[in-house]
């Protein structure tokens, strides 16, 4: 069955966006020079998303470099980071719905995995037994004070997710709220979250942004891709099921992955962007807003991946001012034409968007979507170093604002990489386009 054409909010709009286009242009110059940076870092931008949870497990001559639960293990890790030459650093706030801070809103897991270290069921050290939300002092805290003593720009890379993959990462609001659980057709319980229909749920997770504002946060990044195995087809609650009848007059599609079932959780979602929105501007402050969309083609008014898979339609929250940063995850090149299909994937996208927000692309060590540096290089037969240049030196040469790294972990962009990499964001800082 051909993809339902989307709502004509989507249409490119070609004629009537080139019309403004070099206002835009003039606009953006002008406060370029005035201002002395372009957005939240001024100069092309380098983004590390940073997970700490991935390195506790790291060994150097039998001893465990990083204790993630402490400052001065923190410290060190951010400075293996900075080694790839990143100006921005998102760091992981949670895992799942359990906080790696001291929340107040969801406080602690009602259930935990063993507390003592020595009982470990695997031969992993210390994975998964981590009190992050306990430590001292508060590690969102400490983070912020880190990269503001380095001059680094700070924010949270939050997960569209309440588990991540695992019992053990339910948050305690979400064990005290049975009823708002999702359900499958046929109303099987799918407990991993709570619906965004349902207001009381957006009202926590505001709760959990205004923990994030008060801990000093420049960005907050929404991470779509990481949902936790959560998707549209476990949007089958009653306040969904109603939204569809009053709408169609009919039952609720067999497949979830229907263009309109997708359509109606996206509006869901988009109410929860956009009361994220304005609680990040009641603020007083100037607090980015980026959201995180993977698997994006040639960009055209048929369904794409966020929206089939994860009920997130990135298009209207460009179209409708929501988001100040769109940050691309993959892209879904052609192996046979790697980097000249990813250009032309690249320049679709800054198309659409259209100078209406800025745009990250990938540089991604990462390879679980087969869209990595690692699928490059089996494609390409080129050196990690040598790919990361090509989509380094491509985003700037398309016109976007910099590039996302995800995540950054212990060695994941080699020695060679990382130098390669900060040399060129030299370059491209220092460059005028």
């Amino acid at each position: 069955m051909k993809s339902l054409k989307l709502s004509t909010a989507h249409a490119y709009g070609k004629t009537q966006r080139g019309r403004t286009k070099f206002l835009l242009s003039c606009i953006a110059f002008l406060l370029f020079v005035a201002a002395g940076h372009l957005g939240a870092a001024g100069r092309f931008e380098s983004v590390a998303l940073v997970d700490s949870f991935d390195f506790p497990c790291v060994k150097k001559d039998g001893e465990l470099l990083y204790d993630i639960e402490r400052e001065k293990g923190n410290a060190a890790l951010l400075e293996h980071v900075l080694l790839t030459g990143a100006t921005t650093i998102l760091w992981r706030n949670c895992g799942g719905a359990t906080m790696r801070y001291q929340s107040q809103a969801e406080r602690y897991p009602l259930v935990e995995a063993p507390l003592d270290k020595r009982r470990l069921p695997d031969n992993r050290p210390v994975y998964g037994w981590l009190r992050m939300y306990q430590a001292q002092p508060d590690i969102l805290h400490c983070v912020h004070d880190l990269c503001q003593e380095r001059g680094i720009q700070y924010g949270v890379h939050w997960p569209f997710e309440d588990t991540h993959w695992s019992s053990w990462t339910f948050g305690a609001w979400n064990f005290e709220h049975p009823q708002f659980w999702c359900r499958e057709q046929g109303g099987r319980i799918w407990a991993g979250r709570c619906s965004f229909v349902y207001p009381e749920v957006v009202e926590h997770k505001m709760r959990l942004v205004d923990e994030l504002i008060e801990r000093g946060i420049d960005h907050l990044f929404i991470d779509s891709w990481r949902s936790g195995a959560w998707t549209p087809k476990f949007e089958y609650v009653e306040p969904q099921i109603e939204r569809w009848r009053k709408k169609y007059d009919a039952e609720p599609p067999n497949d979830p992955k229907d263009a309109r079932w997708c359509c109606l959780v996206a509006e869901s979602n988009h109410n929860y962007f956009q009361s994220m929105r304005k609680r990040l501007d009641a603020s007083g402050r100037k607090i980015r807003f980026m959201l995180g969309v993977s698997g994006l083609g040639v960009v055209s008014d048929e369904m794409d991946e966020p929206l089939r898979e994860r009920g997130v339609d990135w298009k209207r929250l460009v179209d409708e001012g929501v988001i100040d940063t769109l940050v691309v995850m993959s892209v879904q090149w052609n192996k046979s034409r790697p980097f000249e299909s990813t250009r032309e994937i690249y320049r679709s996208i800054l198309d659409f968007c259209d100078g209406r927000c800025q745009v990250l692309f990938p540089v991604q060590a990462y390879n679980f979507t087969d869209c990595g540096i690692p699928a490059y290089q089996a494609a390409s037969k080129q050196s990690a170093a040598d790919v990361a240049e090509q989509l380094m030196r491509m985003a700037w040469e398309e016109g976007a604002n910099g590039i996302c790294m995800e995540c950054v972990d212990y060695n994941n962009y080699q020695p060679e990489t990382r130098e390669k990499m900060r040399n060129l964001l030299k370059q491209l800082s220092a460059a005028t386009r």
